[in-house]
């Protein structure tokens, strides 16, 4: 803290004391009153017969120790709610005011002189603490990139999916092929090629959800009553295995609170004025505490109606792809005695898609001409989690016990194929379903003043996947009778695909059915060296398992092997160590320098390609891995009210995960093929300016290229050559947001705009199509009472001001044609919630 505002605590602490020796008639109150406009009492009292000069000297020393102390990690929730007088701050010497608590005299109560202003402390960035790294910490004081959005911001703007999330962070971006699976978020340029498994996973508190072979179900719950959705960049393989080769997107709930009842509530209209459809969207949470406030339970219910935007001239419906959701997440916490803490959770998530959402155009109109019936998608979740946490003197045993299940079920008319789409022909069908368990059991060291910190465990991941996929031809076409030996050739559908394509003929069948297991130990200990200097070195032992049977049939399949149906069983059973290393530099409060290298890898798994004596087909792909080097720099200016931090990396991905065709052309299959580099910059900053309060500026730059090391050819046959661009990895990425709230007669009236650039991007390796290369306008405009919790805030956003065309993924094939997928239009966003 600077002198000035030393001198000016001192001089208010002075004045208190000779009014108060002056006076001489007053009660004890008065005189606690006036220690409060000083410090809240906390230490031990002075002697009773220490002197006027002494007591002026201790007071006047103590105050200036406090202020020269570190700041507490408690921060306001809202820093423009930080406006406590200098001479009252939350955190004052404890000393100061047990001393004016023994003065034997009565004294009269603190004024602030005629014509003398309160001198008020500026308004500081928030300190966010995330549990990332499976213990508490700042997220500043983390070696590693980590980006926070609150989920009160979340809610105020309205986001209700994570393209309006990743939206928000640079470096970030998502490719939605409007098919209604589980959308491929890509971080820092480290994409998944086409039919690839991520590399990007998604946790649900420290619980990966992510499929590591054919992923099809969305995480993507709510953020109605999220604390924190963080984004993980570079690799998560040390403390959470082979469902982050490069990054996560974690989402955090709130957790039931013990000493208050509470009711929570949203109602909120979405609608495209001009480009679309209109929904409207609700949802309440109950917070409950029982058992003499030990326990607490916590129910958050919600509903959405996504209106659709595009529309279809083939059956001349619009707005096709309205989608409706609905979920609920339910918690039970209970905290027996000051050693025991014990949670349930128990979520689910349901999502239906009327339409697919791409486009059969370039030149930016919202609709499509050559699907002659409508493609629905559904999809649900359902996560179950039991955490006992037991509290020892040096250390914390933690337990997390979960179970999952999760179905896919989709149709996709495929008739553009044939006669442009003008009958329906043809027609895919998918059913998809998974269940598993995950347990961890780790030990995390006590908080304290050792030099030490320190976290172990161990992790078991096992999960069954199902996957058909089937193509059925000729629907809704009167029968002809089919020589018998053609008939023998084709396939039955499988049970959750008979109501989709049971009246076509089922010429191609791929089914899956597929175990998946992790077993790992893990630690990470950090040890400080002297007052500046911080070490952590971690690891991650593990042992993959992908066994299963992949199967084909019908006339495509059985036409590559010779009149005969496919079957094969396939095992890979892989083991490695993820290490992990940083060095932190802190030689002051306002300054923090790290070094961090990483390693990632992703699951292999059985190839759901089939040789035949006419292809060759590697039974399964290998594990790919991939190192992180990472420079950083975190500068606090201006006593906390400016934030510049800065990162760098170098990315080394061996043999990634790429999709291969078969000698003969006919078969897609995925094998591990070629290298990748990434090198990349990021830059962030916030301020909140002393000169007008609150007025807030954030502002994110990233900037990357990632590019091949070896040459090798992709699946078209094309050779992509060293040094090719790598796809879905712009080279620009930029959000920029204006803030500013201000009280006016006891409401807090605010307004933020944020402008966010997405640089262009090839959309595969072999780049037929430049995807993104848009920049978009977001304005958002709220009201909340500040004397009365039970009165509403209402928000109004606009999201996408002025209504560009951005592509977020296209699709080429001359035998599918062209799917072009666009970001949503211009979005009016109306909400309407509140709590008491």
């Amino acid at each position: 803290m600077s002198a000035k505002r030393v001198q000016l605590r001192q001089s208010y602490v002075i004045g208190a004391l000779l009014a108060c020796i002056s006076c001489g008639a007053q009660a004890q109150e008065s005189a606690n009153d006036a220690a409060k406009q000083s410090a809240p009492p906390q230490a031990d009292t002075a002697p009773a017969d220490t002197s006027s000069a002494d007591l002026l000297d201790e007071i006047i020393g103590a105050s200036a120790t406090q202020d020269a102390a570190p700041q507490s990690e408690t921060v306001p929730a809202d820093p423009a709610q930080a406006t406590t007088p200098e001479a009252a701050p939350e955190q004052a010497d404890t000393a100061t005011a047990e001393l004016l608590d023994t003065i034997p005299v009565p004294q009269p109560a603190l004024s602030v002189p005629a014509g003398k202003d309160v001198v008020q402390a500026p308004p500081r960035i928030d300190e966010i603490v995330v549990t990332a790294t499976k213990r508490a910490i700042p997220v500043r004081e983390i070696p590693a990139s980590i980006a926070v959005l609150t989920g009160e911001s979340l809610e105020r703007e309205g986001v209700q999916g994570i393209d309006q999330i990743v939206a928000q962070v640079p470096g970030v971006n998502l490719t939605d092929d409007g098919l209604g699976q589980a959308k491929r978020v890509t971080i820092r340029g480290i994409s998944a090629d086409t039919n690839a498994n991520f590399t990007a996973g998604t946790l649900f508190g420290d619980v990966p959800f992510s499929d590591p072979f054919v992923p099809k179900v969305q995480l993507d719950p709510n953020p109605f009553d999220m604390a924190t959705v963080e984004v993980l960049k570079g690799p998560q393989g040390t403390l959470f295995g082979g469902s982050g080769l490069n990054g996560m997107i974690r989402y955090v709930p709130q957790t039931p609170q013990l000493d208050e009842f509470r009711v929570k509530y949203f109602t909120q209209l979405t609608s495209y004025p001009g480009n679309g459809d209109s929904g409207w969207s609700y949802g309440g949470m109950v917070n409950a505490p029982f058992a003499n406030n030990t326990a607490a339970v916590r129910v958050m219910g919600f509903h959405r109606d996504a209106p659709g935007f595009i529309d279809n001239t083939a059956t001349n419906k619009s707005d096709i792809n309205t989608t409706s959701q609905y979920g609920v997440r339910a918690m039970v916490a209970w905290d027996p005695n000051e050693d025991w803490k014990i949670s349930l959770m128990g979520t689910t998530q349901h999502t239906l898609q009327d339409d697919v959402a791409f486009t059969s155009n370039f030149d930016g109109n919202l609709e499509r001409n050559n699907t002659p019936r409508p493609s629905p998608t559904e999809s649900t979740y359902t996560l179950a989690n039991l955490g006992i946490e037991r509290e020892f003197s040096w250390a914390t045993l933690i337990s997390q016990s979960t179970y999952f299940k999760k179905k896919f079920d989709a149709f996709l008319d495929s008739s553009r194929i044939a006669l442009e789409g003008q009958l329906p022909l043809l027609a895919a069908a998918d059913s998809n379903h998974s269940k598993g368990i995950a347990q961890e059991l780790r030990l995390v060291s006590t908080p304290g003043d050792s030099p030490w910190k320190w976290l172990a465990g161990a992790f078991y991941y096992s999960t069954d996947l199902y996957d058909c996929a089937e193509a059925g031809a000729a629907a809704g076409l009167p029968s002809l009778p089919l020589p018998e030996q053609l008939q023998g050739l084709l396939a039955s559908p499988c049970p959750g695909n008979v109501k989709k394509i049971g009246d076509t003929l089922d010429i191609a069948q791929l089914v899956a059915d597929v175990n998946l297991k992790e077993k790992a130990l893990f630690g990470e200990v950090t040890r400080t060296l002297g007052d500046y200097w911080e070490v952590t070195l971690g690891a991650r032992a593990y042992q993959t398992q992908s066994a299963g049977t992949v199967s084909t049939a019908g006339l495509l399949y059985s036409a590559q092997n010779l009149g005969m149906p496919s079957h094969r069983d396939a095992a890979i059973s892989e083991h490695g160590l993820s290490p992990k290393a940083s060095i932190v530099f802190h030689p002051s409060e306002d300054l923090r320098a790290y070094f961090t290298a990483s390693r990632g890898f992703r699951f292999g798994g059985p190839q759901l390609g089939a040789s035949t004596p006419t292809t060759t087909v590697p039974a399964f792909y290998k594990s790919d891995t991939l190192w992180n080097y990472e420079l950083g720099l975190r500068t606090d200016w201006f006593d906390q009210t400016l934030q510049i931090d800065a990162s760098t990396y170098l990315i080394v991905w061996k043999d990634p995960q790429v999709s291969q065709v078969s000698n003969d052309t006919l078969v897609t299959f995925i094998d591990n093929v070629g290298g990748v580099k990434a090198v990349g910059t990021e830059l962030s900053l916030r301020y909140l300016p002393v000169f007008l309060e609150g007025l807030s500026l954030d502002a994110t730059a990233s900037w990357n290229r990632t590019e091949t090391t070896e040459s090798f050819k992709a699946a078209s046959g094309t050779v992509v050559a060293s040094g090719s661009p790598w796809p879905l990895a712009p080279r620009w990425q930029t959000s920029t947001t204006l803030a500013y709230k201000h009280v006016v007669l006891s409401w807090e009236l605010g307004a933020s705009l944020r402008h966010t650039f997405m640089g262009q991007a090839c959309n595969t390796i072999e780049c037929t199509a430049q995807v993104f290369g848009y920049q978009t306008y977001d304005l958002n405009l709220f009201a909340s009472a500040q004397d009365d919790s039970r009165w509403p805030q209402l928000s109004l956003s606009l999201n996408n001001l002025t209504d560009k065309r951005g592509f977020s993924n296209i699709s080429t094939s001359p035998t599918l044609g062209n799917t072009v997928n666009y970001i949503a239009p211009r979005a009016l966003v109306l909400r309407l919630s509140g709590s008491f």
